[in-house]
């Protein structure tokens, strides 16, 4: 597969991970973490908002292969 078709794909796949982990984080932080106290709703979106972060830099990292 050369390098234009990796990216294509890989763009592809960045997409579609941002999505389904926005609309988890969403419904999880709905359903779960509204009624928490506040420290635990922080520390929630904290820790959701960096996660996504390894996904992505392995598709990125494929990409560049």
């Amino acid at each position: 597969m050369n390098k234009r078709t990796r990216k294509f794909f890989g763009m592809l796949a960045l997409v579609t991970l941002i999505v389904f982990y926005a609309a988890i984080g969403m419904t999880i932080g709905a359903a779960v973490v509204a009624t928490a106290k506040p420290w635990v709703q922080i520390l929630f979106f904290i820790v959701t908002g960096a996660l996504w972060v390894i996904p992505a830099g392995l598709i990125i990292r494929w990409m560049e292969k």
